[in-house]
């Protein structure tokens, strides 16, 4: 797993949080997209860790499964 892209996600999507929080400005679009964009950059990380999970499971299960194969 690309642990810097990941760490990049969740920096980004915190700081687009606190963007929007930080505005005072009566922009509420702006500060919609910016909570919005938070919200995505977040479900990505996300998703990169669960896809890392099911592939450490898949090779965990590749191996186990190749170690009870006996040729006769």
């Amino acid at each position: 797993m690309n642990v810097m892209l990941l760490a990049g996600l969740i920096f980004w999507g915190t700081m687009s949080l606190v963007l929007s929080e930080l505005m005072t400005v009566s922009v509420t679009m702006t500060q919609t997209g910016l909570v919005w964009l938070s919200y995505g950059l977040w479900a990505i990380a996300g998703a990169l860790v669960v896809h890392a999970v099911i592939r450490v499971l898949r090779e965990r299960r590749t191996k186990h499964n190749e170690g009870g194969r006996h040729e006769v």
